[in-house]
């Protein structure tokens, strides 16, 4: 009897060393998938959102996060509101990565930025969310409509340039953000020239430009003061900028690592336009334009 009872004994104690060991390996299991899991936090979504929209987390009135997914791929849906904008961002919560983002301008309706207000924001489905005593109302999407496409931004560097896209080397078109405001980043080269353009997303309207003659090199057939006059160097500049007048212009000779060129700026109409003119030919080999308050 005494040898029974040990056996049983020593089949219960294999039962239980065996139950803790799968338990053990099955937390493992668990705790290798959950390391595993590397999704960003709603704290980083928010981050990467304010960062992308160029806003502060001061500036911004009203906020709100979910989860969500779009074409199979879990994202955050972020909305939030500043005093000029609505905004509504899709983030990879696997990576952080910026998947869509639009906004529409406040203007139409300032009085749904106001504490205690109703305020519409744009998304694709339609749901109402509460917090701190506020209602936040979505319906759908209509602020990206009006605002100029890349093929558009594109097209206005170039016509501005008078350059063809056949006669581009290389032709690249970037979203970016410049002071909390939506733009297109237009860089090309042509005929030896290198073109940057800042366009508005939702005008068209080209907030800077400028142009530089790549590996320029003068006229150097005897650097005798053979040069242009400042009064045909005034007229070139100012013929690029209709409507300038000699009231408008500052220009000077100065001498550039052995060359003379003329330097100056031209201020019209909200723009400051910066140049440079080879003194020996007359060929402008820098112009840059940008818009100023």
């Amino acid at each position: 009897m005494k040898f029974e009872f040990l056996k049983k004994l020593n089949r219960k104690v294999v039962i239980i060393v065996a139950v803790a060991a799968l338990l053990a390996i099955s937390g493992v299991t668990v705790l290798a998938v959950n390391l595993g899991n590397h999704d960003i936090s709603e704290e980083e979504a928010k981050k990467a959102a304010f960062s992308h929209a160029g806003v502060t987390e001061e500036e911004v009135l009203s906020l709100r996060i979910s989860k969500d997914r779009e074409d199979g791929r879990a994202i955050y849906d972020i909305d939030f509101t500043t005093a000029e904008r609505s905004y509504d961002y899709d983030i990879l919560r696997s990576s952080g990565e910026v998947l869509q983002s639009s906004f529409e301008n406040n203007d139409r309706n300032e009085a749904g930025v106001q504490a205690g207000n109703t305020e519409t924001s744009s998304q694709n489905n339609s749901d109402t969310a509460s917090s701190n005593g506020n209602t936040t109302t979505s319906s759908s999407a209509e602020n990206t409509a009006s605002a100029v496409t890349q093929e558009q931004a594109k097209s206005i560097a170039l016509e501005n340039a008078g350059v063809s896209e056949a006669d581009t080397q290389f032709l690249w078109v970037k979203e970016d953000y410049d002071d909390g405001h939506a733009v297109y980043e237009v860089e090309f080269y042509a005929n030896g020239t290198e073109y940057d353009y800042q366009i508005a997303k939702d005008t068209g309207a080209i907030l800077s430009s400028d142009y530089d003659i790549e590996n320029y090199a003068p006229n150097t057939g005897g650097n005798t003061g053979d040069v242009i006059s400042l009064e045909e160097a005034r007229s070139l500049a100012l013929a690029k900028v209709s409507g300038a007048t000699e009231n408008d212009i500052r220009i000077n000779l100065e001498n550039d690592d052995g060359r003379q060129i003329y330097e100056g700026e031209i201020y019209y109409n909200q723009m400051e336009y910066e140049f440079a003119i080879d003194a020996s030919t007359g060929n402008i080999i820098e112009w840059s334009a940008d818009r100023w308050d």
